[in-house]
């Protein structure tokens, strides 16, 4: 069995890539695609057209199983949690097995500390950012990412350690920084922790078959 994971579209946002997304949706072949979170950007101002039309109809016609795990960004569909639509099953987190590896599938905003629990207050800023992008067309999010970079990306990785002890492979969006840790714990197991990256900066997705996790970027054929 074939599993694709994706996170971080921000489908609706000035940044999104949509055009590329479409592509690689076109040629997707997999048993179960799992949306990781952030999908739709529904706390800024969102933005649909044509392309945003094309991306929903593939995913229609995507003929696997679509597993949507709720993202801080995609909050709106907290209260589906448990309820599976138009085949589109809703989640918090998606546990499964592969090749004798347990594997765990969370957005990852929940590891993270600050603002990004009051709600409220981050829709009223994430607002304004959206105006701000879209009228000086400067990418502000990009900006924030890179300037708590380092500390973001080691605090978050090894609290995910601590708390996810019993997951041979942890996989998260959420920070739009791929990249994969390796680790032996102290009972001489192989742990793993990757993250998905975004189709906002990088156009990476992780493939996992048979248990073997892969980190891949896209790139266009054409």
């Amino acid at each position: 069995m074939k599993r694709v994971i994706i996170s971080d579209l921000h489908i609706g946002s000035k940044y999104s890539r949509q055009q590329e997304l479409a592509l690689f949706l076109s040629d997707l072949e997999c048993h179960e695609l799992i949306l990781a979170g952030d999908i739709i950007d529904f706390i800024k101002m969102p933005s649909f057209n044509e392309q945003s039309a094309a991306l929903f109809n593939l995913m229609d016609l995507f003929s696997g199983r679509i597993i949507y795990i709720v993202g801080n960004h995609d909050i709106s569909f907290k209260n589906m949690i448990g309820c599976e639509v138009f085949g589109v099953k809703f989640v918090d987190k998606y546990e499964f097995e592969s090749g004798e590896k347990r594997f765990i599938v969370e957005h990852g905003d929940k590891y993270e500390k600050g603002l990004i629990h009051r709600p409220c207050l981050i829709n009223i800023i994430s607002i304004f950012q959206d105006y701000l992008e879209r009228y000086f067309d400067i990418n502000l999010s990009y900006w924030y990412r890179r300037l708590f970079a380092n500390k973001r990306r080691l605090r978050g990785i090894w609290d995910i350690v601590r708390w996810n002890e019993n997951a041979d492979v942890f996989i998260t969006g959420h920070t739009h920084t791929p990249e994969v840790l390796i680790w032996v714990d102290q009972d001489e197991n192989i742990k793993t922790y990757v993250n998905c990256g975004d189709w906002v900066e990088h156009t990476t997705y992780i493939t996992i078959e048979e248990g073997t996790t892969r980190l891949k970027r896209w790139l266009s054929k054409k």
